[in-house]
């Protein structure tokens, strides 16, 4: 049966089928039936989106990361997070519309509270301050105030948790504080002598510690890079002579809401943070999902190029699988393909959404795992080269549409020349004049046609929207086109 898969109208959190699926065959990838030898490590499943991701995609995608739940995948942040750990680059605001005043406000609740002798109710609401504050420095950066608001919960914890006799928690809390604010000493006018005792006990303690290093660079000259709230350089940063801890790195490009990450520096090692700034910038990593959000149709064609990269940085180099939501025929549906670290697609298939979904969307999940395509699922096999991966070849790739243009052009040229010296008989020329203008029509209309090809196909390969395909399921199948027509 023959059908055409017509490019879909790519609207907010719809991802586009073109570029999405990549031959196995054509890349030397094991075929969509071939099972993969298991990772040790769970297999991440991320989404992908082309803009905000639609409010019903939990709903819809919920038995299919179930399903990969139960068969081991990791297909949710809570399995995911611990997985990745602090390389995970969340946005620089997970509160959203927050301001800084409420991000800091439970701060003066606490220490209400605690003049009050109420110390369970100040360390509750102290903690949710300071954890506003780490899920938040996009919105607190460029006011140095905050970081005195940070200052002082961190205080009000030490000492709210000495009262309460737990000394190990009270202790590590000291610590942050003075690893955070290294040159900000406790003093008994400020904040009393309880705190400036408890200051004084923890930094003896500190300088016994060893330290630790850490350097960051960012793929972006712009990049403005903070540390725990402060300033530390403008696209690359290295510090020395660090106490070990967490430190909460905060990357800024404008005009983005920027990336943080928490990388823990060990004493007498040196910690990297690299950040590829295209990728981390379209990952998106939160409580209810994780996964890539492109701003158009066009920037989707680096999902597999980054689905490869995260399957490098997270899984070792084990394989990655991603899910999103498409228009199938002009109907919902959804895709589901697992990259290799090279990124080239071990098995893709899609399953169209009909109101009884759940077998189906199963069904997808068990292809996803063993290749085996259930009932409702169409395997994709796409005929087209390789959109995700870098081509080295790319510059070859390119030398047809070249030649069409440079020959085309000097057909045109060419063909006017012989229009302009066309000669007419007349009384002046009676014998032996040049009949040049029919041979410049058919040239010059040669190197029209020659021109238009040479900048169609440029156009087709810088944009890979465009692919012939075929997808075969056990209740039918097609031949067509996916994309761009």
């Amino acid at each position: 049966m023959r059908q055409r898969l017509l490019r879909n109208k790519v609207g907010a959190g719809v991802l586009a089928f073109a570029g999405a699926v990549t031959p196995a065959a054509a890349q030397g990838g094991p075929s969509s039936g071939t099972s993969i030898v298991r990772a040790a490590r769970p297999i991440i499943v991320l989404e992908s989106y082309v803009g905000q991701r639609p409010e019903n995609a939990g709903a819809i995608l919920e038995p299919l990361l179930d399903e990969l739940d139960v068969r081991g995948f990791a297909a949710r942040t809570a399995s995911i997070l611990p997985l990745v750990g602090g390389l995970a680059p969340r946005p620089g605001a997970l509160d959203k519309d927050k301001t800084a005043a409420e991000i800091t406000q439970p701060a003066d609740t606490g220490f209400a509270a605690y003049t009050r002798g109420r110390f369970v109710e100040a360390e509750a609401a102290l903690m949710l301050a300071l954890d506003q504050v780490h899920r938040n420095p996009a919105v607190l950066v460029l006011d140095t105030n905050n970081l005195n608001a940070t200052f002082k919960i961190l205080i009000g914890l030490a000492l709210i948790r000495a009262k309460r006799g737990d000394a190990n928690g009270s202790a590590a809390t000291m610590v942050e504080l003075i690893r955070t604010f290294r040159n900000q000493p406790i003093t008994r006018a400020d904040y009393g002598p309880d705190a400036e005792q408890l200051y004084r006990a923890v930094w003896r303690q500190v300088q016994a510690m060893g330290r630790g290093q850490l350097s960051i660079t960012v793929e972006n000259e712009q990049a403005v890079i903070f540390v725990d709230g402060q300033i530390r350089g403008l696209g690359r940063a290295t510090l020395v002579d660090l106490i070990p801890g967490v430190y909460r790195v905060f990357v800024q490009v404008p005009p983005t809401a920027g990336r943080q990450y928490a990388i823990e520096v060990v004493a007498d090692h040196h910690a990297v943070l690299h950040v590829d700034w295209d990728l981390d910038s379209s990952l998106w990593v939160s409580e209810p999902w994780i996964g890539f959000v492109f701003t158009t149709e066009a920037e989707r064609t680096k999902q597999a190029r980054f689905a490869a990269k995260l399957a490098r940085r997270w899984g070792g180099g084990d394989p990655l699988a991603v899910v999103g939501l498409l228009q199938l025929h002009g109907k919902p549906g959804v895709i589901g393909s697992l990259y290799d670290a090279a990124g080239h697609v071990v098995r893709s298939a899609v399953v169209a959404l009909d109101g009884a979904d759940e077998l189906k969307l199963r069904s997808l999940a068990r292809f996803l795992d063993d290749g085996l395509a259930g009932d409702g699922v169409s395997v994709v096999h796409d005929a087209a080269p390789n959109a995700g991966p870098a081509r080295e070849d790319g510059a070859r790739s390119r030398l047809v549409p070249q030649l069409l243009v440079g020959a085309g052009a000097a057909a045109v040229v060419a063909g006017g020349v012989l229009y302009a010296i066309d000669q007419d008989p007349g009384p002046a020329k009676p014998t032996g004049y040049r009949n040049a203008a029919s041979a410049g029509v058919v040239v010059g209309t040669f190197g029209i046609a020659a021109v238009s090809m040479g900048l169609w196909l440029w156009s087709a390969h810088g944009n890979r929207l465009s692919a012939p395909t075929i997808a075969i399921g056990h209740a039918g199948g097609f031949i067509g086109w996916a994309g761009a027509l």
